[in-house]
C-alpha cells in the first residue's frame, strides 16, 4: 500500500476496478465494433462478386465516413458530459444532453444529403477504373440515406455508455449486425423473395439495420428506465448552454476525426489505387482485418472513456489515472495475440477473402505492418479516449491532424515517388510509422495531467474556471500514473 493511500484511511481495489473495467468494456467493445461488423459483412458478401467490387466497396465506404466521422465525432462528446454528471449526480442534466445530442444528429444527418449531388465529381477525381467508379458511386449514394440514423445511434449510444448502461447499446448493436447479415445476403442475391440486387443490395441493407438501431435506442430512451432516472421525458427542450457546450468538446473531435478518416480515404484511393485494381484489393482485404483489431479496442476505450470521466466528475483523478491503465493493459493483452495470429497466419487469412495469389502475397507482405503497428494503436487510442473523458480534445485534434497529414499524405507521397518499385507496401510502412509516434504522444499527453485543469461544466456552473478536481485539491499520485 502506498503513503497516499495510507493517508486517505483506504485501500485500493485493484481487482475489483479491473472487473470494472472488464464489465464495462465488453458489451462496449460488441456495440462499437457493429459498425465494424456490418462493413466486413458488407465486403464478405460483395468478395463473392468480383475483384472489382472489393476494389470499389473500401473507397467507398471511407469516402462517406469523411462527412460521417465529423458528426459522430461532435456527438459522441455525450460520452463524456453523460459520464460527469453521472459522477456528479446530476442525472437531470444526463438526459438534457442526450436530447441535445439528438438534435445536433438531425441537422448533421440532413444536411448529409446534399453529399448525393458530389460523388460523382469525387470519384472522378481518384481516377480508378471506369467500372470501379460507376460501383463506387452507386454505393454511397444509396449508403448517403444511412447519414441520419448512424450519427443518430452514435449519440444514443454514447449516451447509454455516459450512464454506464451499455448493454443497453449492445443489444441493438447485436440485433441491427444481425438484421443488417440477413438483409445483405437477402438483397445480394435475391433470397426470401427479396429482389436480387448485387452490389447495391449490400448498402440498401446497412441503411435499413442502421435505421432499425435508431428507432431501437430512441424507444429505449423514451419508454425505458431512463425516463425516470435521467427524466428523459422532461428534458427534451432545446437548451442553448448545453448545446454549445456540447459543440465545444465535440467539435474539436469531430474536426480530427474528419481529418483522420479524410487521410485515410486519401491513403486508400489515391496512394494506394495508383498502383492498380489488385493492389487496391489486396488493401481493402487487409483493411477487414485492421477493423478487426482497431475496432475493439475503440470499445475498450470508450468504456475509458466514461469511467474516466465518471471518476472525474467525483473528483477522483486518481482513479481515472488507474482506469487508463487497466484499459491500456486489457487492450494490449488482446491485440498482442491478434498480432502474433497476423504474423503466422496472414497469407492464409488474405485468402480468406481472396483467392488470387497476387492479392494473397502483396496482402501477406501488409499483415505485418498491420500486425506492427496494432501493438502502438493500444497506446493511441486509450489514452486519447481517456483525454475524452476528462474533456481534452483540442490538443489531441491539432496534434493528430498536423502528423497525420505530415507523415501518412506527406511520407507516403514521397515514398510513392521515391521507390515506387515498393508498390503500395510503401504507404503502408510509412502509416506503420505515423500510427506508433502518435500513440506515444497522446500517451504523454494523459501523463503530463493537464487535463485536471479542464472545467467541462464551467457554463453549467456559474462560471466557475476550475475543474473539480482542481477545486477539492486533488493530485494525482505517481503510484497512479499509468
Amino acid at each position: 500500500m502506498s503513503a497516499s493511500e495510507l493517508s486517505s484511511g483506504e485501500s485500493i481495489d485493484r481487482r475489483g476496478e479491473l472487473k470494472a473495467v472488464l464489465a464495462m468494456s465488453a458489451p462496449i467493445v460488441i456495440s462499437t465494433c457493429s459498425p465494424m461488423v456490418m462493413r466486413v459483412a458488407d465486403f464478405a458478401f460483395v468478395a463473392t462478386l468480383g475483384t472489382e467490387t472489393q476494389a470499389a466497396i473500401l473507397p467507398a465506404q471511407m469516402t462517406l465516413w469523411c462527412y460521417i466521422a465529423f458528426a459522430m465525432g461532435l456527438v459522441t462528446a455525450i460520452n463524456t458530459f453523460a459520464a460527469q454528471a453521472l459522477g456528479r449526480g446530476r442525472l437531470r442534466d444526463c438526459g438534457a444532453y442526450a436530447w441535445q445530442s439528438l438534435y445536433l444528429s438531425a441537422f448533421l444527418g440532413l444536411a448529409g444529403l446534399g453529399l448525393w449531388f458530389l460523388f460523382p465529381a469525387i470519384f472522378s477525381l481518384v481516377n480508378h477504373e471506369p467500372r470501379v467508379q460507376a460501383l463506387e458511386v452507386l454505393y454511397t449514394r444509396i449508403s448517403v440515406w444511412a447519414i441520419l440514423p448512424t450519427v443518430a445511434a452514435q449519440a444514443l449510444g454514447a449516451f447509454f455508455n455516459g450512464i454506464h448502461r451499455p448493454r443497453v447499446t449492445m443489444m441493438g448493436a447485436v440485433e441491427s449486425n444481425a438484421l443488417n447479415i440477413f438483409l445483405n445476403y437477402a438483397l445480394i442475391f435475391g433470397a426470401f423473395g427479396f429482389p436480387k440486387l448485387g452490389f447495391a443490395g449490400a448498402a440498401w441493407g446497412t441503411v435499413i439495420a442502421a435505421a432499425y438501431l435508431t428507432l431501437r435506442l430512441l424507444a429505449t430512451l423514451w419508454w425505458g428506465e431512463t425516463r425516470w432516472t435521467c427524466a428523459t421525458r422532461e428534458t427534451w427542450r432545446l437548451d442553448g448552454v448545453k448545446l454549445r457546450a456540447l459543440c465545444r468538446v465535440g467539435l474539436p473531435q469531430g474536426l480530427q476525426w474528419l481529418s483522420e478518416v479524410t487521410v485515410w480515404a486519401v491513403f486508400c484511393t489515391q496512394l494506394i489505387g495508383r498502383f492498380g485494381t489488385v493492389e487496391l484489393a489486396a488493401t481493402n482485404v487487409a483493411w477487414q482485418y485492421v477493423r478487426i483489431g482497431f475496432m475493439p479496442i475503440i470499445g475498450v476505450g470508450q468504456a475509458v472513456t466514461s469511467m474516466v470521466g465518471k471518476a472525474i466528475g467525483q473528483n477522483d483523478p486518481s482513479r481515472a489515472m488507474r482506469y487508463a491503465r487497466l484499459g491500456a493493459l486489457t487492450a494490449f493483452a488482446y491485440v498482442t495475440v491478434l498480432s502474433m495470429l497476423y504474423c503466422l497466419k496472414g497469407g492464409s487469412l488474405v485468402g480468406l477473402f481472396n483467392g488470387d495469389a497476387t492479392v494473397i502475397r502483396i496482402g501477406t507482405k501488409i499483415m505485418f505492418c498491420v500486425a506492427a503497428f496494432q501493438i502502438f494503436d493500444v497506446l493511441g487510442q486509450i489514452y486519447y479516449h481517456a483525454l475524452r473523458g476528462a474533456g481534452d480534445t483540442k490538443w489531441p485534434m491539432v496534434m493528430i491532424t498536423v502528423s497525420h497529414w505530415l507523415v501518412v499524405v506527406g511520407g507516403g507521397s514521397v515514398v510513392v515517388w521515391l521507390k515506387p518499385e515498393w508498390g503500395s507496401l510503401g504507404p503502408w510502412v510509412v502509416a506503420s510509422v505515423l500510427i506508433s509516434f502518435t500513440g506515444v504522444l497522446l500517451w504523454g499527453r494523459w501523463r503530463s495531467q493537464a487535463w485536471t485543469r479542464i472545467a467541462l461544466f464551467a457554463a453549467d456552473d456559474d462560471g466557475i474556471s476550475e475543474s473539480p478536481s482542481a477545486k477539492a485539491g486533488h493530485s494525482v499520485t505517481e503510484e497512479a500514473t499509468a
